[in-house]
């Protein structure tokens, strides 16, 4: 077999796994609304809702590039002061492919504490969802400051 030949076999492998049509139409306006929902939720330090979003397996990589799970995520959101005083997101691209979402998106947030407290800060995010039973979970979430 030719490198041509398994370069299309691989490519069209990897496409048939890309959802598209009507149903990832539905899907990716599902997960957009689920985003909006988590900084909503995030400021508002609403536990039940990060609960119901965040996957029990849910890891962040911060923009430090430190690894937390979602136990450490929600204290730092719900202990103490809040660490936010607002946050917009905004989705860019939504991927779909079956039981996995892959989007990427801008947030801006203000930081209550830190050395940027009371400032603008921005971040380019990319999140997985997965599809468990009929609702969306966040699996995992990256960040990386964007410079002004």
């Amino acid at each position: 077999m030719s490198i041509r030949s398994a370069g299309i076999i691989l490519m069209t492998v990897l496409l048939a796994g890309c959802a598209s049509g009507p149903k990832a139409d539905v899907t990716g306006q599902r997960i957009r609304v689920l985003e909006q929902q988590q900084a909503l939720a995030a400021i508002a330090r609403d536990r039940a809702a990060l609960e119901k979003i965040f996957a029990p397996d849910f890891q962040i990589v911060n923009p430090s590039g430190a690894v937390a799970t979602k136990e450490e995520l929600l204290a730092l959101l719900l202990g103490g002061t809040s660490p936010y005083r607002s946050a917009v997101y905004q989705t860019d691209t939504v991927r779909v492919y079956r039981d996995v979402v892959v989007t990427t998106g801008l947030e801006t947030v203000v930081p209550n504490t830190g050395a940027q407290a009371g400032q603008n800060v921005r971040r380019r995010i990319t999140q997985v969802w997965r599809r468990e039973g009929s609702d969306w979970r966040l699996a995992l979430r990256h960040a990386t400051i964007v410079a002004p």
